[in-house]
């Protein structure tokens, strides 16, 4: 079964003049500027298999969706703005995974990480993106930061903002089928608690880390059209949401949690 991971990060963009007036967006506080104010979800009564909530606190990519569901073989991606409002552990339990990064604030940082956390306690999967270790800007909170979720701290809560591809060496199920990426904002990473590093950028960046049950997963970069990634972004984050998938036992119990939660 798919399992969707939720990428969180608070991002605000900066546009600032370059050259010919190529824009350069960064990270830092400021007015919060929506672009789209609504959720697109689909039926939560349907079959939650191969179902990813995409909840980042920037407007809604439909194009990396639909890259995202067909990499992850016809999975449904549902979009969530983080900016407005925060998804209950009630909401979460209808997904598989949980996706989330930022470009604006969340609405609520501290309370969403600690929602995702107790998503991941509930057997859900989490895939934190680039930003959410950014405590100079916009940033994601909680629980899911600390160590016992996420593989991943920031020791100078700093971010590269220079472009670098990835180095192709990862090893585990994330990089499945992955021919290469790229990205223009990086955190600055060290690992924390169980945390692995599975992959870097040619300068030795950190590109995905994991906890060792791969119930959380951190993706350093994105692939929506706000964050400037290019490449496999959206097989890396399908594979992301199905690696370490639990046995059969484990699959029936979340199946029954997530019942419950309907």
């Amino acid at each position: 079964m798919k399992r969707a991971l939720l990428c969180a990060v608070g991002f605000a963009t900066l546009l600032a003049s370059v050259g010919t007036g190529f824009a350069v967006m960064t990270n830092a506080s400021g007015d919060q500027r929506l672009v789209s104010t609504g959720h697109i979800l689909s039926d939560p009564s349907a079959p939650a298999v191969g179902r990813i909530l995409y909840a980042p606190s920037e407007a809604d990519d439909a194009a990396y969706r639909a890259a995202i569901s067909a990499a992850a073989g016809g999975a449904v991606v549902d979009y969530w703005d983080a900016r407005v409002a925060t998804p209950t552990v009630t909401q979460l339990l209808t997904y598989d995974c949980v996706y989330t990064c930022a470009n604006y604030a969340y609405a609520d940082n501290f309370g969403f990480g600690n929602n995702l956390a107790a998503y991941v306690d509930l057997g859900g999967r989490v895939v934190l993106g680039v930003f959410c270790t950014y405590t100079s800007g916009n940033f994601l909170s909680g629980a899911i930061m600390g160590p016992a979720y996420s593989p991943v701290y920031s020791p100078s809560g700093g971010n590269w903002f220079s472009y670098d591809v990835y180095a192709g060496n990862g090893s585990t199920c994330i990089h499945t089928g992955v021919a290469g990426y790229g990205s223009s904002y990086r955190d600055d990473l060290a690992l924390q608690g169980t945390g692995a590093t599975d992959g870097t950028y040619t300068g030795g960046v950190i590109a995905h880390a994991y906890r060792a049950d791969f119930a959380v997963i951190y993706s350093n970069g994105a692939g929506a059209s706000q964050l400037g990634g290019d490449g496999d972004w959206d097989l890396l984050i399908a594979n992301a949401c199905s690696c370490g998938q639990p046995d059969a036992t484990e699959e029936s119990t979340w199946g029954s949690v997530k019942t419950l939660f309907r």
